[in-house]
């Protein structure tokens, strides 16, 4: 005969003996984030950390998203075009952190306006993959992002390509200025790293 309590503890979610299946992010899903902190050409610097709370897909929402400021140039007043380049490079969800490559598809400012900063200006977005390729090599680059997790184990340093492919935006004017609480949608990718 069964003892009672050790049924009821095979029963009850949450439990030690409980396994919750590990999330996985299907290639170019849509996430909506929001920044925690303001991000600017103005104050940031290569290096900076940023961090976005999710809002969507719901399984992820309140996770946070981090990643870094790859470059920071401000323009002219006048002509100049500011230039802010970065990239969201893991999720931090339920204390599991997921590697994740990701390209900007919207932005909107924190008074809730589409694809423009906090002074109006409009942005203009690219994925940075020339810039990346003349840096790391075109061989590499384009195993890792044609290949998916198998061509990113091709060759020496393709894991870390993949890694690098940056959002740059940019605008003409003086800076580039996006308020805490300003939403950006993404199309996220979960990044294999390469068996050693």
């Amino acid at each position: 005969m069964r003892h009672p309590i050790l049924i009821a503890l095979l029963l009850v979610p949450g439990s030690a003996l409980f396994v919750a299946p590990a999330q996985t992010i299907k290639n170019d899903t849509e996430f909506r984030v929001k920044l925690t902190a303001p991000l600017s050409t103005e104050t940031n610097k290569k290096g900076d950390k940023i961090t976005a709370m999710i809002l969507q897909p719901p399984e992820f929402a309140n996770a946070m998203m981090e990643g870094e400021v790859k470059e920071s140039k401000s323009g002219g007043k006048v002509n100049g075009k500011s230039i802010l380049s970065f990239t969201f490079q893991t999720i931090n969800s339920g204390g599991k952190v997921i590697p994740v490559n990701s390209d900007v598809k919207s932005c909107f400012n924190s008074k809730g306006q589409a694809n423009v900063d906090e002074e109006g200006r409009i942005i203009e977005k690219k994925s940075n993959v020339g810039k990346l390729a003349a840096v790391t090599g075109a061989g590499a680059l384009i195993g890792a992002l044609a290949g998916g997790a198998k061509g990113a184990a091709i060759g020496a340093g393709a894991g870390a390509a993949a890694a690098l492919v940056l959002i740059q935006v940019g605008a003409k004017g003086a800076n580039v200025t996006f308020a805490s609480g300003s939403e950006i949608v993404l199309s996220v990718r979960e990044r294999r790293e390469a068996a050693k």
